[in-house]
């Protein structure tokens, strides 16, 4: 029974990894787009943080694979909001 929960806290905890690639890098860029009122400053400061911040150069392949999704993805997400205050400052 306890080698079963260690088991499933080593799945959770993988799982929790690629959660966190994936969300992470969607929150920076649209927390950044909101506050710097810029298309591609927050795009840097994402990429700085996730390759230095946690070392994503030597995470497995995988888990940069999401994150790059997730930072191309939280980009356009971030444009739509760069629009829309754009729109707003008129």
């Amino acid at each position: 029974m306890i080698f079963l929960d260690v088991q499933m806290r080593g799945v959770n905890c993988f799982m929790l990894e690629y959660v966190f690639a994936a969300l992470f890098p969607i929150f920076l860029l649209l927390l950044f787009n909101r506050v710097l009122f810029s298309k591609f400053l927050p795009l840097i400061i994402t990429i700085l943080i996730l390759v230095v911040g946690f070392d994503g150069l030597h995470q497995p392949f995988p888990l940069q694979i999401i994150a790059v999704i997730s930072t191309i993805i939280g980009y356009f997400l971030g444009l739509k909001i760069y629009k829309k205050q754009k729109r707003k400052v008129k």
